[in-house]
């Protein structure tokens, strides 16, 4: 049975979900959302919408196309009313990340999800390239064995950036630092349970405040690491299209480089040796699809499903804190937060 899915948002990211929804046997288009009309004509030329199937509004979309599911892209300040939408009308969600731009917004939308009965998908796709797999691998099988330093550098050259992002304070957190962060506590496996953080902008390139982010992560089981990200690098625009990603993980018994996607593994005397990604497999995004389509008829708890992506927006979270506060910010203290005041409400209806 071809699960029916509405697209919400067709802005570039959008169209790319979409064709990957028609190209998925399993999955069928029902109807695609977009307010701009411009955005809306270009849909249709790429995926083959037809102007009935295209909406203004995602409450037109949900009573005018039949579907067992919504993918989210619009810009992130509007998910969480669109994924609230659709799961009050019992509609499944894949929802781009960042899942919400505040932890108590995306805590509700779980918490209205597991009322409901309703599987949510957070689209975090890094964890599912084949360089974090290996690296989850290897710290899986022990090659590393314990690890306890942890560090991750990220750097990109002013470029253009979506609308939404280019704005916003943070946007090198919100655009790449929520990919890696989660990524990181997927490979390793670890909550997190520290952070401090500075986020900034060194200055003239014209961005808002947060274009650049360093932080400090303690991880349960005493792991340590490092993460700088920054959109305000130069000198290297004609490499990887002018990013640069380097990785390393110091375990007891090796020590693990990740240069983009290649992967040196250096053990304790022994040789450095390159190791091997494994294979393609399915891309990121089928990744996904595939995990809300187990969900939707098997009932099986998505990988990467809005409970366990809380996690990933309490590190979020605990990074603004902390840059903020100028102090260091436990990620599982602000869940727990979170819980309180639903455990005094179940109390006193009881």
């Amino acid at each position: 049975m071809a699960l029916k899915v509405i697209v919400v948002g067709l802005g570039a990211r959008g169209r790319e979900w979409a064709r990957a929804v028609a190209a998925d046997p399993g999955f069928e288009l029902a109807a695609g959302v977009e307010p701009d009309e411009g955005a809306r004509l270009r849909a249709a030329a790429e995926t083959g919408l037809a102007a009935p199937r295209l909406f203004g509004e995602l409450g037109e979309a949900l009573e005018g196309a039949e579907c067992d599911a919504v993918v989210v892209v619009t810009p992130a300040d509007r998910h969480v009313a669109a994924c609230e939408a659709a799961i009050e009308r019992g509609r499944a969600v894949l929802v781009e990340k960042p899942f919400a731009t505040r932890l108590a917004d995306a805590a509700r939308v779980v918490r209205l999800a597991e009322a409901r009965g309703v599987p949510v998908v957070v689209g975090q796709n890094y964890r599912y390239m084949r360089a974090f797999r290996a690296v989850r691998r290897l710290v899986r099988e022990g090659a590393l064995g314990r690890v306890g330093q942890v560090v991750c550098h990220y750097w990109r050259v002013p470029h253009e950036m979506a609308p939404w992002l280019a704005g916003m304070e943070h946007s090198v957190l919100w655009g790449m630092g929520v990919h890696h962060l989660d990524a990181l506590r997927h490979a390793l496996g670890r909550r997190v349970t520290g952070v401090a953080a500075e986020s900034f902008t060194a200055g003239g390139g014209g961005l808002p405040e947060g274009a650049s982010l360093r932080a400090l992560l303690d991880f349960e089981g005493g792991a340590r690491a490092t993460y700088t990200a920054s959109y305000e690098s130069s000198g290297h625009e004609f490499f990887e299209r002018g990013q640069e990603f380097y990785l390393r993980l110091t375990g007891e018994r090796a020590t693990l480089h990740v240069f983009h996607r290649w992967l040196v593994l250096c053990e304790r005397g022994r040789w450095p040796r390159p190791v091997r990604r494994g294979p393609r497999g399915v891309g990121e995004e089928r990744e996904l699809l595939g995990q809300l389509a187990r969900a939707v008829l098997r009932g099986e708890e998505p990988d990467a499903g809005g409970r366990d992506n809380l996690q990933t927006m309490a590190v979020v979270e605990a990074c603004l804190r902390s840059s903020a506060e100028r102090r260091r910010v436990n990620p599982q203290e602000l869940l727990a937060e979170l819980e309180e005041p639903a455990a005094e409400t179940v109390g006193a209806e009881r």
